[in-house]
């Protein structure tokens, strides 16, 4: 008795072994879906490179838990919620957030320091203002642009963490305002938390963005409110004391 009959004694009866012809199907599959994986991984790479590795600033680099100051009760707050959120990340809980204040209150600073947290871990983080996201998707009809429109918002679709800064700054057309809320549909859709940055009030966010999109920002997600004045206000007003 050779070795292929000794095994289809010791094979249960309800279980019916692959043709050949069937295995070199799965094989043909496995072959296609792992070629698929790595033209993916090209395409995301090569966004990647044209974005530049993160967006953030060489001055937010250096951003981190360690180095934010927190003077009152609500930047222990926002602290305690910026790393509380990069925990639950690991943990496999992702979230929406949304930082509402003036400038100077240190948003960006713990918008980086979750950032460079997960960067840290070999996550893809991405940190972009409004207008410059608009800009970059109108280069992408630009017949001379490395990369196609669908694969930049694909790109935005799946980065790990995407943070939208200055939302609100400027007044959006309507085309503006359809590409948002189709980002912040696709990352909802896919389980990717978005960050929102901005100077305005949930009243007037809701106006910017629609309630749709508030609404799916903050079903898994928190509004923390940056309401202490200005770190560089503060700076200039000892400066001028002494």
């Amino acid at each position: 008795m050779n070795l292929m009959q000794k095994l289809q004694q010791a094979m249960p009866s309800h279980v019916v072994p692959y043709t050949r012809e069937q295995m070199e199907q799965i094989h043909q599959q496995s072959v296609e879906q792992t070629s698929l994986a790595a033209y993916e991984h090209h395409q995301s790479c090569k966004v990647q490179a044209v974005l530049g590795r993160s967006g953030i600033g060489k001055k937010h680099l250096k951003c981190s838990f360690e180095n934010y100051t927190t003077a009152n009760q609500g930047q222990r707050q926002a602290f305690n919620v910026s790393r509380r959120w990069v925990s639950e990340f690991f943990d496999g809980m992702p979230k929406n957030f949304v930082f509402s204040g003036s400038t100077g209150t240190g948003k960006n600073h713990l918008a980086c320091a979750m950032a460079n947290a997960l960067m840290a871990r070999n996550k893809s983080v991405l940190v972009i203002t409004v207008a410059e996201l608009m800009l970059k998707i109108r280069d992408k009809y630009n017949k001379a642009s490395t990369i196609t429109e669908a694969q930049f918002m694909k790109y935005l679709a799946e980065v790990d963490l995407l943070v939208l800064d200055e939302v609100g700054v400027q007044r959006m057309n309507d085309h503006e305002a359809i590409m948002l809320n189709s980002i912040v549909d696709a990352r909802y859709t896919n389980e990717k938390p978005t960050g929102i940055l901005s100077n305005l009030n949930v009243n007037d966010l809701t106006q910017v963005l629609g309630e749709r999109v508030i609404e799916r920002l903050l079903e898994s997600g928190e509004w923390v409110s940056f309401t202490w004045e200005s770190y560089r206000r503060q700076a200039r007003n000892i400066k001028g004391a002494d």
